[in-house]
């Protein structure tokens, strides 16, 4: 009696370790969509983009004829004189530098919104890790609570056959309270996980979709040259830092062509009662404001200012695709450590079992060994989506495309 009751508690310890059966895996890339119609931060960036590419075309326009209408009546008139005055630059260096402004400030638009489109990626994959952490964590309790009231129900019946101790069932009992004190923190963890994920797409996921497969996962590496020649190419924060430096440079020749002669020709016509004036001519405006050249000193700084900003931004960027192609190589060989690890837990727990039936071994090493096995297992997931996100965060150094790269992090997560 006293070892089939046992040996029902280590096969409930064992399935703590069991990986979870055949389940339609959420689709990342449907949710990633719907979070693009839906998140909130994300709709700002729309609104950003939009005003950012308003000011694109703002420059664009800025070598156009400009013309003014005016009504006014001077003390010499006897009624209201009306003038249309229309002028078209010829030589305008600081319109010119506004002219030149339009693609950077296009680019700066684009690429700060490839920026947010990666952080929502990269925000959906965390959302779904923690519903993974929590799913998976609550499952293997959730088997570690039912091994252990049979380990309960062993050491009772022990006991009462004077086979046993009450420590050995104290101990037991007291590793259940926790066990069962857990479960509600995790359930907790993933209600809370479920609701952040919403927030993002709009739709409370199915948790029951967030499972693992017990596959291995690998994935191919580039050289890290490779990788840094492509991020210091595509990289979208080291693309917005650069058009940012450029604008900054037309400032400062927007400034200075503020200081210089502007010729331009420019129509004239004024009417009113009895008049009709027109005039067609060139007119050469020659400014002269101390403040300009102050405010030029002002513009200047700011581009040495955003010129030492690329420059950090690209050794930044150096570090942090060099650090993350460093950490996916030893994570992937970490990954196949901790499934060793899972295995020769379970074969140490397997071993503490016949120790235990031959008289060898207590039931605190039992209790030890299943704690062991739940926690390299609740490691193991814990240590795969650090690395999915370490992937996702490499590829967003060395790629624009957040829809692509998110394509590979899902496959990798749930082993596709």
């Amino acid at each position: 009696m006293l070892k089939k009751l046992f040996k029902q508690a280590a096969l409930g310890a064992l399935a703590a370790v069991a990986w979870a059966g055949p389940a339609n895996a959420v689709d990342l890339m449907t949710d990633y969509q719907k979070a693009k119609t839906y998140d909130p931060t994300f709709q700002t960036a729309i609104a950003e983009r939009q005003a950012n590419q308003a000011s694109a075309t703002q420059a664009r326009v800025a070598y156009l004829p400009q013309g003014s209408l005016s009504n006014q009546r001077l003390q010499t008139d006897t009624s209201t004189r009306q003038t249309l005055t229309i002028s078209q630059p010829i030589i305008d260096l600081g319109n010119f530098a506004t002219f030149r402004m339009a693609e950077p400030r296009q680019g700066f638009a684009e690429a700060t919104f490839l920026v947010k489109q990666q952080d929502l990626a990269m925000r959906l994959l965390k959302a779904s890790n923690a519903i993974i952490l929590a799913n998976e964590n609550l499952k293997l309790n959730a088997a570690k609570m039912a091994a252990l009231d049979q380990q309960t129900l062993a050491a009772k019946k022990k006991l009462e056959l004077g086979q046993g101790t009450v420590t050995d069932l104290r101990d037991i009992e007291v590793k259940s309270a926790q066990a069962k004190s857990q479960q509600l923190t995790f359930k907790t963890a993933l209600d809370v996980a479920a609701k952040q994920y919403a927030a993002i797409t709009g739709e409370r996921p199915n948790v029951k979709e967030f499972v693992l497969d017990s596959k291995d996962r690998d994935i191919k590496l580039l050289p890290v040259d490779q990788y840094l020649d492509q991020a210091l190419q595509n990289n979208p924060a080291l693309l917005a830092a650069r058009f940012t430096e450029r604008v900054a440079e037309l400032e400062v020749q927007r400034a200075t062509g503020s200081m210089l002669p502007v010729l331009s020709t420019t129509h004239s016509r004024s009417r009113s009662t009895g008049q009709d004036i027109s005039y067609t001519g060139v007119l050469v405006n020659v400014p002269l404001q101390v403040g300009s050249f102050y405010a030029r000193q002002g513009v200047e700084a700011s581009y040495l200012k955003a010129k030492e900003a690329t420059r950090d931004s690209e050794e930044k960027t150096r570090v942090e695709v060099e650090k993350l192609r460093e950490q996916i190589e030893t994570g992937l060989e970490a990954l196949k450590i901790q499934k060793d690890a899972i295995a020769a837990a379970e074969l140490s727990l397997e071993a503490n079992k016949k120790s235990y039936e031959g008289g060898v071994r207590s039931a605190v090493d039992i209790l030890n060994a299943t704690q062991t096995v739940f926690q390299v297992k609740s490691d193991y997931v814990t240590f795969l989506t650090t690395q999915v996100e370490s992937i996702l965060s490499l590829l967003h150094q060395v790629s624009p495309e957040s829809g692509d790269t998110l394509v590979v992090a899902d496959k990798f997560l749930f082993a596709r």
